[in-house]
């Protein structure tokens, strides 16, 4: 009886052994690339696109390459490629649908967009003419909150325009910083994402020095989301 156990065993560890095929490296990554891309997906809004596309992309790359792998060399974890492959799609498409719509109907009726490359003067010019043209004018812009102590009940501070300065501590180019002021009813909290800003820019280079020295632009709120 145990003769017969024993070869039935040994029978079925020979047949999981002949049929056993190794996981592709690269459809673990692709799942995980997925995954990723999923979650990140969700703060979109937050996020330049540039840096959100990376991932989902890597994603699709890495799928790719093991779905070509899995069928040259018969490997096993075809599944997970193509699980990791389709979510990364989903993500990258979707979110760039997501945000392309966003950016279309965000700003507010009366509002213009403000792009931080026009701020940026030419040489031996402290205000480039093309921020002039604005200046007095009702412009939306986004940014990043420069830290502060006060995380609550927030009317004035500091819009750079990314945070790899901003929230490192790091001191931001004299024309990628916005002095904005809001009405007291409309202080808002701090937050490490995305900002979107409103209201009527100004161009003051002779504003007295503030937490970040002198700041050329300021921008009299009507809002900030």
């Amino acid at each position: 009886m145990n003769d017969r156990a024993d070869s039935l065993v040994d029978a079925i560890e020979a047949d999981l052994a002949k049929n056993y095929r190794p996981i592709c490296p690269s459809a673990v990554i692709a799942m995980i690339l997925g995954v990723s891309s999923l979650v990140m997906a969700m703060a979109v809004f937050d996020m330049d696109l540039v840096v959100y596309s990376a991932v989902p992309a890597l994603g699709i790359v890495a799928g790719m390459r093991a779905l070509g792998s899995i069928a040259r060399y018969d490997l096993g974890g075809r599944r997970l490629a193509w699980a990791g492959l389709s979510a990364s799609s989903l993500a990258l498409v979707g979110g760039l649908s997501a945000a392309g719509y966003r950016h279309a109907t965000e700003v507010p009726p009366g509002y213009e967009r403000l792009g931080y490359e026009r701020l940026q003067p030419g040489p031996g010019e402290v205000v480039p003419p093309s921020a002039e043209e604005v200046d007095g004018e009702q412009v939306f812009i986004k940014g990043y909150m420069y830290p502060t102590a006060q995380l609550d009940g927030i009317t004035e501070f500091v819009l750079c325009r990314d945070n790899g300065s901003c929230c490192f501590g790091g001191q931001p180019k004299l024309a990628d910083m916005i002095q904005v002021t809001l009405p007291a009813e409309r202080a808002v909290s701090y937050r490490r994402g995305l900002v979107s800003v409103a209201g009527r820019f100004r161009v003051e280079p002779d504003q007295a020095p503030g937490q970040l020295g002198s700041i050329l632009y300021h921008l009299d709120a009507d809002l900030a989301r």
